[in-house]
């Protein structure tokens, strides 16, 4: 959760700043904002079951041992990803360009594409 952190509530309980909560997926989950609040709020629900695998996370790799991170940023260093084809890291485009994949110097959307899959 982010953002307002006066009086948000979780189940009852008062939040307060970035925290992760775990909840039983099997109740409803009842989050309030006092209504007097003028800030808003930002949070995120996920929702998974635990894999019972090691975890290991540095930026934005997760892995399962500390190993496998350094392998995966020396794969990044060499490939950027397989070949980055952009000449920024922090490439953004306009919200308007909508999705769309470049493979081999070829760009393509969904809306070019018969296969449903996408």
């Amino acid at each position: 959760m982010e953002g307002y952190d006066q009086g948000v509530t979780v189940l009852g309980r008062p939040i307060e700043g970035k925290v992760v909560v775990e909840v039983d997926a099997s109740i409803d989950l009842d989050i309030q904002l006092p209504a007097e609040s003028k800030n808003s709020s930002e949070i995120l629900i996920l929702q998974g079951r635990p894999i019972d695998e090691p975890l290991a996370q540095h930026g934005p790799f997760v892995m399962n041992t500390q190993r496998e991170i350094y392998e995966a940023f020396q794969d990044y260093s060499r490939t950027q990803f397989g070949g980055w084809p952009w000449p920024r890291d922090d490439m953004v485009f306009p919200q308007e360009k909508g999705r769309f994949a470049l493979l081999n110097g070829s760009e393509t959307s969904p809306a070019d594409s018969s296969n449903d899959e996408l």
